[in-house]
């Protein structure tokens, strides 16, 4: 997102750094770089702040706020909390950002509630959430408020297409015409749930010529492509891996998939409907964001025959597809847009 967003920042003459924290950088480094993202590396193991590894991460954090003079800290982890200490010594202002839905055991609760309660109203720090679902949980679970500014989408990397290059882009990916094509885009892991698209599957096999375009990779990739062996549809799936042309999948294909046990708002949902993809998505927190009374797509109870039964919907009816397609771009142009949600997250930065 802010990678996508980084023309548009500096624009408004805003001058970023990247802060990467985890042992190696991540896969998006030379995209930052390429975006004039100013890109630092301090590796931080989460543990006891007044260990070892603890003190030599927040003194390095506190040099590297006061030389560069940085006028915001954006927290994306949640395990730096003391970061906060750090920015009301130095009169930085602190946002920390909650991306998804927690749920903590009885004893942790009291723990977790108190640490935001203590960074907010002692040093200061303000909350952000990335929808819906995440602002109301963290304001009914953790009793902590939070501005809402939802995530948005790249319009320039993920929009409609025309038929002409629908068919040159299938043409490309050795996509037949006469074969219904479902997408899904997310890493492999329990949480993405997966497996139901493939049960699901199972169920049209011989009823529907499908073929499902599999995005992504992950710790349960091997289980997903034994579960599509012993369920008799290897043939019937692609297992694509990551990719860097999501885009060209997502317009070759008739309808995106996500099932997922939850979410916190369920970004790759955002760039299908963006692309004017028909979706059906799990009724779950994070996905129940994105859909508004069926209008712009089916939200379904959790459940691979529900799946299917939205698949045959869908096949049946190309004027259905087109409909809750075109209605899906405009809700996600209203709510997601990037230039509207990025201008509230400068307002924000901005607060006194």
């Amino acid at each position: 997102m802010y990678r996508d967003a980084a023309d548009y920042f500096r624009e408004r003459g805003v001058e970023m750094y990247a802060l990467g924290t985890a042992k190696n950088f991540g896969n998006f480094i030379d995209n930052f770089k390429e975006k004039g993202i100013n890109t630092v590396h301090k590796p931080y193991r989460s543990g006891f702040v007044l260990s070892r590894a603890g003190i030599s991460f927040y003194w390095f954090l506190y040099k590297f706020l006061k030389r560069n003079k940085i006028d915001v800290l954006h927290i994306h982890r949640d395990d730096i909390y003391f970061a906060a200490v750090i920015t009301y010594i130095l009169r930085v202002r602190s946002i920390k950002t909650q991306h998804s839905i927690f749920y903590n055991r009885k004893l942790t609760l009291p723990i977790s509630k108190a640490r935001r309660k203590i960074v907010r109203d002692f040093f200061k720090t303000d909350f952000h959430s990335i929808g819906e679902s995440v602002h109301n949980h963290e304001l009914e679970y953790y009793k902590n408020p939070s501005t809402k500014i939802n995530n948005w989408y790249n319009s320039k990397r993920f929009y409609e297409c025309t038929d002409s290059e629908r068919s040159e882009v299938k043409r490309k990916l050795n996509i037949t015409n006469d074969v219904f094509v479902i997408v899904s885009v997310g890493g492999c892991a329990e949480i993405k749930n997966h497996r139901d698209i493939l049960k699901a599957i199972a169920i049209l096999k011989g009823k529907l010529n499908i073929m499902y375009l599999h995005l992504g990779k992950g710790k349960t990739e091997c289980e997903e492509k034994k579960l599509s062996e012993d369920l008799g549809v290897g043939e019937m799936v692609r297992f694509e891996g990551n990719k860097d042309n999501v885009r060209d999948y997502l317009i070759a294909s008739d309808v995106f998939v996500m099932p997922s046990k939850f979410e916190g708002l369920g970004n790759s949902g955002l760039e299908a409907m963006a692309c004017a993809i028909p979706v059906i998505l799990y009724n779950v927190v994070g996905l129940r964001d994105l859909i508004s009374n069926n209008d712009n797509g089916f939200l379904i109870e959790p459940n691979p025959t529900e799946i299917a039964d939205k698949i045959v919907l869908y096949s049946n009816s190309p004027e259905l597809r087109k409909e809750k397609g075109y209605n899906a771009s405009v809700f996600v142009n209203r709510n997601h847009s990037m230039q509207t949600n990025v201008d509230l997250m400068l307002e924000f930065y901005k607060k006194a």
